[in-house]
């Protein structure tokens, strides 16, 4: 369970967020709900990056390379690639929903396959050019907090990340 307080102490929220996001409508073309915690996120921090390394991907941002829904097909499209080039993979492309990406290219996914609940869904992190992947028994606010607070380290990500303060750099 994320704690909202506890995540603004480790990033300090923008002080706008001017994204309005129709889930209904996002969640109906995915075919799928998505995580409470994660639209907290969006509706707290909005599209940005944090540390200057980590990429949210938002529903609707005007550049593809964050936009949610894009992101997924892309991703997906990628996966399925992969699996059908003999790769192997540690989850289907069916059971993964990307939602952000590092500076380095890393993917983070929900691992849908792990429960019919978004908000019980997990996080797992893959680079993007080798056979490395992480997961994290949480969800989206608890990974990211855990990574950004150094609590948990990800071997995918560099060492010197994050630094010390953590900020989030909005790109609304």
């Amino acid at each position: 369970m994320f704690n909202p307080d506890s995540f603004r102490q480790v990033v300090e929220p923008p002080s706008s967020v001017p994204v309005a996001v129709d889930w209904a409508e996002v969640e109906s073309r995915l075919g799928n709900a998505l995580p409470s915690d994660y639209k907290w996120l969006v509706k707290n921090y909005g599209p940005g990056s944090f540390g200057g390394f980590f990429y949210l991907f938002c529903p609707g941002f005007s550049r593809d390379g964050l936009d949610l829904e894009y992101q997924h097909m892309r991703t997906t499209w990628a996966l399925e690639y992969l699996k059908e080039a003999g790769h192997a993979l540690p989850r289907g492309p069916h059971e993964l929903i990307s939602f952000g990406r590092s500076e380095n290219g890393d993917v983070a996914y929900w691992v849908t396959s792990r429960s019919g609940n978004p908000d019980r869904w997990t996080v797992a992190l893959g680079e993007p050019r080798g056979p490395l992947w992480e997961e994290f028994d949480g969800g989206t606010v608890e990974w990211l907090e855990a990574v950004l607070s150094r609590r948990t380290r990800m071997r995918i990500f560099p060492k010197d990340f994050p630094r010390r303060a953590v900020r989030f750099v909005s790109l609304t």
